[in-house]
């Protein structure tokens, strides 16, 4: 056979190896990402929609996991079958990423309220067990790629396994304080190995000063914020208040109710069950709250009941602070006087409003005074109105009963009760508030009467 020409193997031989390294590379970088992320997604799935979806979930998370076994393999034969150091597999970046999420994930499932203390301790202690390997590394990019990755990964099955269980909303601003640790760490990892390189130093030299400024930076981050977050805890014990949480107001529909909880259909959408407390308040709200006798109290929350809610979190259970009912005006229809007017209608033969146009004033209004509101009696029991330098509007209605008329604005809010004589209309005004006042109407010249015809 034919030996290859030394300079032909000299140039193929290291790219080959540069792209089977790089394929391998991203295959196990798959495989570690892919593997855990399944288990997550099987177990979230299996306890919430069952063993069908657990299992569909499983097949469909094996085929990254495949592909990335395949991919190391095709990038160097024989991967697979090559003796495993457990020593060095130890000090790859990654490994105490997917140790912590393993242990940690159990604990915050089990631990139920304290989970959120596992998981918090667990992402701090990251980045001080896993950054210092990258220096290991032949290449620091190379080790911080994949460190990044599976703390992606740690982080946001962590995050979300708690939000699932514990609703917690605000309570995730805790994990802040990891988030802001992890690049910090790693940071200072990339400065140790700069420092290294320009030195001549070996790059392992560095894992322990990384580990100690690690550390004492992560440290300063942690113990400044939990001696502050002492003081209020300290407040709660001696006093029973609770200190310094988020007030949150939203528009809310009753679903059912008891003595001492609600539970509501929120307008951002989701159910949720509102306890009342020594220091809940009620009140009523609306169009209709001025007219309403009696308390606000719990006795008024019926299924379908309208409300306002302004509420917290205490003890991870929402408490409302301050609960409105929303109460809505009676308007026309259940209006006695409005309903006879309407069944009575005009007598045949008698001169109609249609047509015609009047301005009123009030009994409190000197007669010298120019009219304040002008009324237009439109066809069809229609009137349009407007105030004096106001809009016009068409919404209100006129009923006439001989030279007996009765006008409503605003579905009934306000009712002219009044009698034709000649050229004027006195009568009564009132409202839903309860006010009362005589009022005069006159006609304007030029504006002729219709006949009102038989119905």
């Amino acid at each position: 056979m034919t030996e290859p020409a030394e300079g032909q193997a000299a140039s193929t031989t290291p790219s080959r190896r540069l792209i089977g390294g790089a394929v391998t590379a991203f295959g196990v970088c798959l495989l570690l990402v892919a593997a855990p992320l399944t288990l997550i997604l099987f177990g979230a799935a299996y306890f919430q929609d069952g063993q069908i979806a657990a299992t569909f979930v499983l097949l469909l998370g094996l085929v990254p996991v495949g592909l990335g076994a395949w991919l190391a393999h095709l990038g160097r034969p024989g991967f697979w079958r090559r003796s495993i150091q457990m020593r060095d597999v130890l000090r790859m970046p990654g490994v105490a990423g997917v140790a912590i999420l393993v242990v940690t994930l159990p604990l915050v499932v089990v631990t139920g309220q304290a989970g959120i203390f596992v998981a918090l301790a667990a992402m701090c202690l990251y980045p001080v067990l896993d950054v210092p390997r990258i220096l290991t590394c032949r290449s620091w990019w190379r080790g911080a790629i994949v460190s990044v990755v599976v703390w992606l990964v740690v982080f946001g099955a962590l995050v979300q396994t708690l939000d699932d269980l514990l609703h917690m909303r605000e309570d995730t601003m805790v994990f802040l304080l990891p988030a802001m640790m992890y690049p910090l760490v790693l940071a200072i990892s990339g400065l140790v190995r700069l420092e290294r390189r320009i030195r001549g130093r070996s790059a392992e030299s560095g894992a322990r000063l990384v580990v100690i400024l690690g550390a004492t930076a992560c440290g300063l981050m942690v113990g400044l914020p939990v001696a502050t977050s002492m003081i209020p805890v300290l407040i709660e014990k001696i006093t029973g208040n609770t200190v310094g949480n988020t007030v949150y107001s939203e528009d809310a529909t009753v679903v059912s109710a008891s003595p001492g909880e609600v539970t509501v259909h929120l307008a951002s959408g989701g159910t949720e069950p509102i306890r009342f407390g020594a220091r809940t308040k009620f009140d009523f709200r609306g169009p209709g709250s001025s007219l309403v006798q009696g308390t606000a109290g719990p006795s008024w929350l019926k299924p379908g009941q309208r409300i306002g809610l302004e509420y917290a979190y205490r003890a991870r259970k929402a408490e409302a602070m301050l609960l409105t009912i929303w109460i809505e005006r009676k308007g026309c229809a259940d209006n006695a006087k409005w309903t006879a007017a309407a069944a009575t209608g005009p007598a045949a033969g008698t001169p109609s409003l249609a047509g015609t146009t009047w301005q009123s004033r009030g009994a409190s209004t000197d007669a010298s005074a120019p009219a304040q509101t002008t009324f237009e009696f439109l066809a069809g029991s229609s009137l349009a109105y407007q105030d004096k330098g106001g809009t016009r509007y068409t919404t209100g209605a006129w009923k006439q009963a001989g030279s007996a008329v009765l006008l409503e604005l605003n579905d009934c809010y306000a009712q002219y009760d009044g009698e034709i004589r000649g050229d004027q209309i006195k009568g009564e005004f009132s409202n839903e508030v309860g006010f009362h006042e005589g009022w005069t109407a006159s006609r304007v010249l030029g504006t002729v009467s219709a006949t009102a015809s038989a119905p």
